[in-house]
């Protein structure tokens, strides 16, 4: 019989197995070590209390691993990861689960649940629809080899310069296009900063853009420019030196609004382009 039971107490070692079957078979598949696995859920705020398990016995079989924080002004959760291993699928598990940490969240002070789901996930997107998700935004999702993108300047940018700088989050804030989304965010980025490195363009003594990395990843959280310095090369700069710090091969972009166009520009003239997209769905509780 499965029970739905919280995550308390439940070893990172049995959820890294759980996750591990879990996304095997997945289109994209999350090949994560246990070590990996970790920092991610950290990052995005991960409450074992708030997070819950589909049990088999004693054996963890789904999962939906919940962070916690504030989302538009809302205590909300935000669904990092949810997932049945295979044998356990198309028999109720992940709706029974979910229905059963509805009462819970709620009696912790959760108002929204925030989630988001690969486009080709199809049956999970109708999973949250049924449940009463909507779709906030559509992003795309960019991940290249670095030694495929167009970023070596043939010109010199004028009279700009790049450095490394410590967040000011206000004076960034106000580049911005849009907000990003809960893994990119200000508050996921605290959680870990000490692992990502800030660059700025400055012009005669302006901030006229910035962009962030986490080098061991390879993952580009946050990358703006002023609206009166683009298509001046000044994008590209930043970037440029983003990728210098990367530790390996490939990089990726991650949920980038499909009606963002001035980075789909961007990204067209540097090579990368998108792959799976993903919907950003939310529920009110």
């Amino acid at each position: 019989m499965i029970t739905t039971r919280q995550l308390t107490n439940i070893s990172i070692d049995e959820i890294h197995n759980a996750f591990k079957n879990a996304f095997s078979d997945y289109a994209e598949p999350f090949d994560l070590t246990k070590a990996q696995l970790q920092y991610m859920i950290e990052r995005r705020g991960f409450n074992s209390e708030l997070s819950f398990g589909a049990f088999n016995n004693n054996t963890l079989v789904g999962f939906t691993l919940n962070g916690i924080d504030e989302w538009n002004n809302k205590l909300t959760a935000y669904d990092t990861g949810t997932g049945i291993i295979k044998e356990f699928r198309r028999q109720g598990n992940a709706s029974r689960m979910f229905d059963d940490s509805i009462p819970i969240l709620q009696s912790h002070g959760i108002k929204q649940y925030l989630l988001e789901v690969i486009k080709t996930n199809v049956s999970a997107f109708d999973l949250y629809k049924k449940a009463g998700f909507k779709v906030t935004r559509e992003f795309d999702y960019y991940t290249a080899a670095i030694n495929q993108l167009n970023i070596n300047s043939k010109k010199d940018v004028d009279r700009v310069t790049i450095k490394e700088i410590k967040p000011e989050w206000e004076k960034l804030k106000s580049l911005w296009d849009f907000d990003p989304s809960w893994q990119n965010s200000t508050n996921s980025i605290e959680r870990k900063i000490e692992h990502f490195r800030f660059f700025g363009a400055y012009k005669n003594g302006d901030l006229i853009g910035y962009g962030i990395v986490e080098p061991h990843t390879g993952d580009i959280p946050q990358l703006c420019v002023n609206k009166n310095y683009r298509k001046l090369g000044t994008g590209k700069l930043i970037f440029s030196h983003l990728v210098k710090l990367i530790e390996g091969k490939s990089l990726k972009v991650i949920n980038v609004p499909v009606d963002n166009e001035p980075f789909k520009l961007f990204a067209e003239s540097i090579n990368l382009t998108p792959g799976f997209g993903q919907y950003e769905m939310i529920l009110d509780i």
